[in-house]
């Protein structure tokens, strides 16, 4: 019954409307100068109220919101059309716990948009927009997490719509970071592309035991919590051996999720999983080994 009362709240309807996402936007122009510094002053303010005034699961939200967080750093600029970088960050509580559990932690550095000064944004499905589109794709990614982490495969219909974005983006004028990367990185084609991916419903059923019947009890089963964690994390690096690479999703977990792992784990008696994920997550493998001592 845990979650349940909530869960239902969140996918109901009521007559006073609520919105799913508090975020706080961040925009960096220290690079810029002259017009193209002038044009985007008010621009990171326009982002936020756009985020926050929107209801992206187009129902009633009675849950708690989810918390984001977007920096944006403006690199440079040519008549109107920016180059950015962006961290992207979503969290969620922890059943009775004051703790949060960051859901997802990543920095996309291949974005390029188009914006003139006072640009009204406006949602749209059906006409990209390589601005909003960006902030359209990386909620509905966040969403999709953050069900996952309540129903297992919860977030397929928000993946789905990232997925649309995403198809929107590799034919329109700035296709930098919307296409398939040919080097093996990050990359928003590669991200959705694999977390809708049959081969990787093992890890999104994972990660779903990992959150609701681990994390989230923690603090009131810890014994039998650490087990769930580490047989979830177990299935999540069986997958990467057994693929023989480390996809987008898989990287966007684990860096997310690498310190909440070491501390979720600590005190648990078979250290042979944190041997393991610092084979699989090798990014992460000081971490791992400080805890394994």
């Amino acid at each position: 019954m845990k979650w349940l009362i909530l869960m239902v709240s969140i996918m109901s309807f009521s007559a006073a409307a609520a919105q799913e996402i508090n975020a706080t936007v961040t925009l960096n122009y220290d690079a810029l100068s002259g017009t193209d510094r002038e044009n985007v002053i008010d621009l990171g303010p326009a982002i936020q109220n756009y985020i926050n005034s929107y209801r992206w699961t187009g129902q009633d939200f009675k849950g708690p919101k989810i918390q984001v967080t977007l920096n944006i750093y403006l690199l440079s600029a040519s008549n109107g059309v920016y180059s950015a970088q962006a961290f992207v960050g979503s969290q969620r509580p922890i059943y009775k716990s004051s703790n949060i559990s960051p859901m997802v932690r990543l920095l996309d550095n291949s974005w390029q948009f188009a914006y003139t000064k006072d640009q009204p944004l406006l949602h749209d499905e059906f006409h990209f927009n390589s601005l909003t589109g960006f902030i359209d794709y990386y909620m509905y990614v966040i969403l999709g997490f953050d069900f996952d982490s309540y129903d297992p495969l919860g977030g397929t219909r928000f993946y789905q719509k990232a997925s649309n974005i995403v198809a929107q983006g590799e034919n329109g004028n700035y296709p930098q970071g919307w296409q398939p990367s040919t080097s093996g990185s990050y990359s928003r084609y590669a991200l959705v592309n694999d977390v809708l991916s049959g081969k990787y419903d093992i890890f999104r059923t994972a990660f779903y035991d990992y959150e609701y019947n681990g994390i989230d009890l923690l603090s009131t089963q810890r014994d039998s919590a650490q087990v769930t964690i580490a047989n979830a994390l177990n299935k999540i690096a069986d997958l990467v051996l057994q693929s023989g690479s480390r996809s987008a999703l898989i990287r966007v977990f684990f860096d997310a999720k690498y310190l909440e792992i070491a501390d979720a784990l600590k005190g648990y008696p078979d250290k042979g999983i944190l041997g393991k994920l610092s084979i699989v997550d090798q990014s992460h493998q000081s971490t791992y080994s400080k805890y394994m001592n």
